[in-house]
């Protein structure tokens, strides 16, 4: 993504009014991973007919690649044991996260254009059957 476009998001997607209402929400999972009392990493769920849909999965940088993804991911799968199935979108140039995602049962389904602020972003619902 552009900056312009990363700016967008952070300004109206990731801020703290933003994430409080999505804390406040009962009907979103949004479990976190604190350590000295800052947010390592987190994810934000939601359930509807049977499907969690991810909306985010961050680990901070510095904890990458010490399973706190992995184990975020696990826990949004165990609260919502009822399930079928699990979806999200990856930027389709964020090959991290796809190689991620693919590595723990998730399948490409389609590719979708989003505007995102002034830019348009191709993404890749990904799914995984639970």
């Amino acid at each position: 993504m552009s900056e312009s476009t990363l700016n967008h998001v952070y300004k109206n997607y990731q801020t703290q009014e933003f994430l409080l209402k999505q804390i406040q929400n009962t009907e979103m999972y949004f479990p976190m991973v604190i350590k000295q009392q800052k947010v390592i990493a987190l994810a934000t769920a939601l359930i509807s007919g049977g499907t969690i849909t991810l909306f985010r999965l961050f680990v901070d940088h510095r904890y990458q690649r010490k399973g706190l993804g992995t184990l975020l991911l696990a826990d949004v799968i165990h609260h919502f044991s009822n399930a079928a199935k699990i979806q999200l979108y990856v930027e389709t140039l964020n090959q991290h996260a796809r190689n991620f995602y693919n590595k723990r049962g998730f399948i490409e389904m389609k590719k979708e254009l989003e505007k995102i602020g002034n830019q348009v972003v191709e993404q890749i619902l990904l799914e995984k059957i639970l």
